[in-house]
């Protein structure tokens, strides 16, 4: 007997993976269409559903996991964990889930106190922000931003404008995507890279239905940054991508506050996602003091 069976994730998925993600408030990447379907194939990501639970699993073989299931009102988070162990078991794979938060640990754990292991999963901490702290930048821990942003004004005046993506600009966005790849390529992991960039270019390729939000910095009549992101929950806007040169001194921080100013001043949250354990990233998602952090935890069973 086959326990639980997966399928890619389809367009015409969206409406009843949408209503799963809207039963209860979630704080993660992880609950938006537009994650799972973008990243779907770089991640392998499947997904099924059962008895009014959702499940998404993600990679091959042994070094496949999932994480939490998604339950509607009559569909049991328990019982979808226990679904979970059967199908490991059927597939003789290690047992595993990621992307598991403090509130989904706490239910896990009430299935058996001593039967789980939780490992904090640092590099996968999402940084969640005040929108009025992105936007005023006030105070002597924002100092720094400040100068940027300012430099970057008076360097430029004149010769800059923040832009709304539209479909006009898609092909200019991926040139601006190239070139900061070849600017980290060597440096950072290229496979990740490269499934960022096929990430993006979906999220792109299927923009009027995903409805994302996107805002673009034009310099010189060329687009040098843009920022895509959606509305993750009631207050909190989740940002997914953001490509800036890193060569123009104040560009990031610029399109850092520009996309917030026009396309999110109405939310009390930024989610700007995980570091993914790379330093600079990490320094630099810090610098901008996060009002706090999305926990993840690694759950394996124990020996």
């Amino acid at each position: 007997m086959i326990i639980i069976e997966f399928r890619e994730i389809r367009l015409e998925d969206k409406p009843i993976i949408d209503d799963y993600f809207q039963q209860k408030r979630y704080e993660q990447a992880d609950a938006t269409f537009m994650t799972l379907f973008a990243w779907q194939k770089p991640y392998e990501i499947q997904w099924a559903e059962e008895d009014d639970v959702m499940y998404i699993r993600s990679g091959r073989g042994k070094k496949q996991f999932w994480i939490p299931p998604f339950a509607k009102k009559d569909g049991s988070f328990l019982k979808g964990v226990q679904r979970m162990h059967e199908w490991f078991d059927e597939h003789g794979y290690p047992f595993l889930m990621k992307g598991v938060t403090p509130a989904a640990a706490e239910r896990i754990r009430t299935l058996c106190e001593d039967c789980y292991e939780f490992t904090p999963d640092r590099d996968n901490y999402e940084y969640v922000y005040l929108t009025q702290d992105l936007i005023n930048l006030s105070g002597k821990k924002f100092r720094q931003k400040k100068n940027n942003l300012n430099h970057f004004r008076n360097q430029y005046i004149g010769n800059w404008e923040y832009v709304p993506i539209t479909e006009e600009i898609f092909d200019e966005c991926m040139e601006a995507e190239k070139t900061w790849y070849d600017q980290h390529e060597e440096q950072d992991d290229d496979e990740e890279l490269l499934g960022e960039r096929h990430a993006i270019e979906e999220v792109f390729n299927n923009w009027e239905i995903l409805q994302p939000t996107g805002g673009a910095i034009r310099m010189y009549n060329k687009i040098v940054a843009f920022s895509i992101g959606e509305m993750l929950n009631d207050d909190t806007a989740i940002i997914h991508f953001e490509k800036s040169d890193p060569n123009i001194r104040g560009l990031y921080q610029v399109i850092n506050h520009e996309f917030v100013v026009h396309a999110w001043p109405h939310t009390t949250y930024i989610n700007r996602e995980e570091d993914m354990g790379i330093p600079g990233l990490r320094h630099s998602k810090e610098s901008y003091n996060p009002h706090h952090y999305v926990e993840k935890f690694d759950v394996t069973l124990k020996k």
